[in-house]
């Protein structure tokens, strides 16, 4: 890629990502206009995707976007836009279909795939990320509240410790498990319930997870299927794969705000 091209690519994503000042946006335009390049707001369309979808998925309309994203989207342009290497007047005669649009929405497909797709829903996802996702929860939402899990009746869970987060404005939550029981997640597997006094008998589904082999602390977002207010309680069952509807117990593991 000559400098022109790298010029061009690096404007059109920093005026996608951060903005471009009076001097840039008028380089970025020159640099256009002399190699005959229609100008293109897909690398603009391919961040906000990408800044929305990070905003929906911790659930905070004003959160920005990962610090990588001007970097990720560099990326995904080399990898797509294959410059050739001594014209970038040809690039007008390959727009068919428009190559620019192609180069936008794959940067922002890669993004949404690793924003939302690999959403972490298990102790599978890396547990470094979610441990550091419920320090944030913890230090920049002060009305979070914590529940410590209960000294189980259970002999099987006897060793259980950890802890429940949740705060109620955002409907967001971790639970974290150290010496929880290995389960088999094709025969059976782990479910929470969130009980909410407002709210009728039943509790509400939390989500099912699993305890993989060779786990010491293991990070568990709650997957809340309603909402709820100022639950009084977390509770864990053991139920078949997928979950339930309605629990039979018994209840292995509890924290309660009393």
């Amino acid at each position: 890629m000559t400098n022109h091209q790298t010029e061009i690519r690096d404007l059109l994503v920093a005026r996608a990502t951060e903005g471009l000042d009076d001097a840039d946006a008028e380089r970025l335009a020159e640099l256009l206009a002399e190699y005959d390049i229609p100008d293109t707001d897909d690398y603009d369309l391919a961040a906000a995707a990408a800044t929305n979808a990070w905003a929906l998925r911790h659930r905070q309309e004003n959160e920005a976007a990962p610090d990588d994203l001007k970097a990720r989207l560099l990326t995904d342009a080399d990898v797509f836009f294959d410059f050739p290497d001594s014209n970038v007047v040809a690039l007008s005669s390959r727009r068919q279909p428009s190559l620019a649009a192609f180069i936008g929405w794959a940067a922002a497909a890669c993004l949404l795939v690793a924003l939302l797709i690999n959403q972490p829903t298990g102790p599978g996802a890396p547990a470094l990320d979610l441990s550091e996702a419920r320090a944030q929860l913890l230090s920049d939402y002060p009305d979070t509240e914590r529940f410590e899990w209960a000294r189980p009746e259970d002999l099987r869970f006897a060793n259980v410790t950890g802890d429940v987060v949740w705060n109620d404005e955002l409907q967001q939550g971790y639970m974290v498990f150290r010496g929880m029981p290995v389960n088999d997640p094709q025969r059976e597997q782990y479910q929470l319930w969130l009980v909410d006094a407002t709210r009728d008998s039943y509790p509400v589904d939390g989500g099912v997870f699993d305890i993989p082999t060779g786990s010491t602390d293991v990070v568990v977002p709650i997957d809340a299927k309603l909402a709820v207010s100022n639950p009084a309680a977390f509770a864990i069952t053991l139920e078949k794969p997928g979950g339930v509807v309605v629990s039979e117990g018994p209840l292995l593991v509890v924290a309660s705000s009393g």
